[in-house]
């Protein structure tokens, strides 16, 4: 007895439901598919879909399907016509592989009803009704008879698929993802030439093409493009902000020397021909000011938050899930937490890698959800890592090369001989009153030479009273104490959200030793170091990246360590309670820490990635009690800071004479606040 293979019902649902994870994806899917049928634009509407039960409708203005097209490839589930025919006929090249994604689509409703008119026969039109409940009732798919109709018509040529009776809604977020997908799918950089146009009938694609159309891309700080060519070997462009060319690289540049395992020139990579290009923004409003931009610095944040990351696009159209939400594949924001200096992160830039794969090396997942992880995927993303790196080393190394130049190291003076006074040769009086004149000649003196160009203040040490330093110590701790009450209170977990057991006495037990309160010369880069030490664990239990860039060389400051750790745990506090306040409205969560030297001064600055200073006087700010209309701190913390800054300083400086200062929108897109202080010697 002869047979053949069978396939249950059951099959329709391993195919169907539990083959694409989310239902956006089979919206694409079918969009896709119109992409390769040569069409111009697809529209999709949802109707009454917020609820199971609504409708789906995708239509196109394609080249439409024969009977003989849809008998031999749209029912042949598993096999694709478009790998023997890689070009459509006006030569654009198809994305569809497996002709699996249209059954999961399908799958989405209780009833499908398929409308084609082939450009190859003018005025005919070919439907198809599927309906699933036929195959709940039958042993095999091969039992249910499915019948394809065909009639006169006058409309153009096309295809209009329409699934009847979602099995389940579209929720809000879902509704979210499809917009910005199909907003995202051709592209959005505005050089993109595909001839294809989705359209999404809703409110959220507007606002998500709202979002998309304040473009930015002019307004970067540096652009890297990187090329890899046919025979596998890189190449890169760095530009500066006014599109000027900063350093080019060469194969031998961009990729380790240790690829391969040998120390030798690099290996070619075995991937596909690709280009990249990543944009990378400063998130601080001041830079927008000087370049007297025309866009709002405002809109920028809500920009990268919706275009942000990097994408990839193949054969011209975008692949999910690269460059969404989340989904990091080049583990920019790892890069940046493990080395912070000069790296951008998925929230401070936008790029894309673009590949054509003739060869079709890529090969999609059956889940949709992107390519499969084979050599070729792997260099490819190795190809665009190792872009970025270089890029990141370039940068550092300008910067470095724009640092004050570390002079000789200070010379000790020697004892030189005594003052010798020796009367002036007898002669003519000069004065005319017969006096004698001692002329008192100096030691010839060595020359010296600082440490740090700007280390030449010999004022005496700042006095301050030990008690104000005991108060601002205590009073920090009370604050701490507070912020993270209020945080405990809030989520409800104390181990997660406030301070650990121990750990608040130890803090005060800390600042209030006799060493820490204390007047002394610091390191400034030191103190802070160790200041950030103590509340590192406390950011990262609340998923805050902390990035510390601290000068390499000593920058002495004259004041107590527990003045200066008073001055970080309180920013600290701030910048937390700030992230907490945002909620999930804020993409990365960083804190970045800085130590530097500016036009005679140490300074520290100190800027997260929350919301700004939205809610509060910038000036006024700092005087005690005064605080955000949102914020549950006490009103206290910016004021201690005023305060030592004062009492280090020797001075009553204002906000605007430099001793403390702040900006609204920083460099990460938040408050960013900057201590000034006196450059000292370790003579004092």
């Amino acid at each position: 007895m002869s047979t053949h293979l069978r396939f249950a019902p059951e099959i329709l649902i391993r195919l169907g439901e539990e083959l694409i994870p989310h239902p956006d994806l089979g919206v694409i899917e079918l969009v896709r598919n119109a992409y390769d049928a040569d069409a111009t634009k697809s529209i999709v509407q949802l109707h009454n879909a917020t609820q199971p039960g609504g409708t789906l409708i995708v239509e196109d203005d394609g080249d439409g399907m024969t009977a003989e097209d849809i008998h031999e490839g749209f029912l042949l589930i598993g096999r694709s016509s478009k790998p023997g025919t890689p070009n459509s006929k006006s030569n654009r090249r198809r994305i569809g592989e497996k002709g699996l994604g249209r059954l999961a689509a399908l799958r989405l409703g209780r009833r499908v009803e398929l409308v084609s008119r082939p450009r190859s026969e003018p005025g005919v039109e070919h439907t198809l009704v599927i309906d699933w409940a036929d195959y709940d009732t039958v042993r095999s798919v091969e039992e249910v008879e499915l019948t394809i109709v065909s009639r006169a018509t006058t409309k153009n040529p096309g295809t209009s698929l329409t699934v009847h009776r979602l099995r389940q809604g579209f929720d809000k977020e879902q509704m979210e993802r499809l917009a910005r997908a199909m907003r995202l799918l051709t592209g959005f950089f505005h050089d993109e030439e595909t001839g294809f146009t989705a359209t999404l009938i809703a409110p959220q694609f507007e606002q998500v093409s709202d979002a998309v159309n304040r473009s930015f891309f002019d307004e970067y700080e540096y652009k890297l493009e990187a090329h890899l060519d046919e025979q596998g070997y890189a190449s890169t462009v760095l530009y500066d902000w006014r599109g000027q060319v900063i350093t080019r690289g060469d194969h031998i540049d961009v990729v380790p020397d240790d690829r391969g395992g040998r120390l030798q020139p690099p290996l070619q990579y075995q991937a596909p021909a690709a280009s990249f290009e990543l944009w990378m923004f400063l998130l601080n409003k001041r830079s927008f000011e000087l370049r007297e931009s025309k866009r709002r610095f405002a809109d920028l944040r809500p920009w990268l938050r919706v275009v942000g990351g990097v994408h990839l696009f193949h054969r011209g159209l975008r692949v999910h899930p690269y460059g969404d939400e989340g989904f990091d594949w080049l583990s920019l924001n790892l890069l940046r937490a493990r080395s912070p200096e000069l790296r951008p992160s998925t929230n401070t830039s936008i790029g894309r890698v673009s590949v054509e794969d003739p060869d079709a090396l890529l090969i999609p997942k059956t889940d949709r959800m992107g390519f499969q992880e084979n050599a070729a995927f792997i260099e490819l993303r190795d190809f665009a890592r190792s872009a970025t790196d270089w890029a990141a080393r370039e940068r550092k190394r300008i910067r470095d090369g724009e640092r004050l130049v570390k002079p000789a190291p200070t010379r000790r003076i020697e004892p030189g001989p005594a003052v010798e006074r020796r009367k002036v040769p007898e002669g003519p009086d000069p004065t005319g009153d017969g006096q004698t004149i001692e002329l008192v000649t100096q030691p010839e003196l060595p020359t010296l030479s600082p440490s740090l160009p700007a280390q030449c203040h010999e004022a005496s040490l700042p006095l301050v009273p030990k008690e104000r330093l005991l108060y601002r110590a205590l009073a920090t701790t009370g604050i701490l104490a507070t912020a993270f009450a209020n945080e405990t209170a809030a989520v409800g977990e104390a181990d997660r959200a406030g301070l650990r057991t121990g750990e608040l006495p130890a803090i005060a037990y800390r600042d209030t030793q006799a060493d820490g309160c204390r007047i002394a010369v610091l390191d400034l880069s030191e103190a802070v170091g160790n200041a950030l030490g103590v509340v590192q664990p406390h950011l990262e239990r609340r998923g805050i990246a902390l990035d510390k860039e601290l000068w390499g060389d000593p920058i002495r400051v004259a004041g107590a360590v527990s003045d200066l750790e008073a001055i970080i745990y309180n920013l600290a506090a701030n910048a937390m309670r700030s992230l907490a306040d945002a909620g999930d409205l804020l993409g990365e969560r960083s804190v970045l820490v800085r130590t530097r030297v500016d036009d005679g001064h140490a300074v520290v600055d100190f800027s997260d990635s929350g919301p700004g200073i939205v809610d509060v006087d910038i000036v006024q700010m700092w005087r005690p009690g005064v605080r955000g209309a949102k914020s549950r701190g006490a009103g206290l913390g910016l004021t201690v800071i005023r305060d030592a800054v004062t009492d280090m300083c020797g001075t009553r400086p204002g906000v605007d004479e430099g001793g403390f200062s702040a900006d609204a929108y920083g460099e990460l897109g938040g408050a960013s606040f900057h201590i000034r202080l006196p450059l000292r010697t370790t003579a004092e």
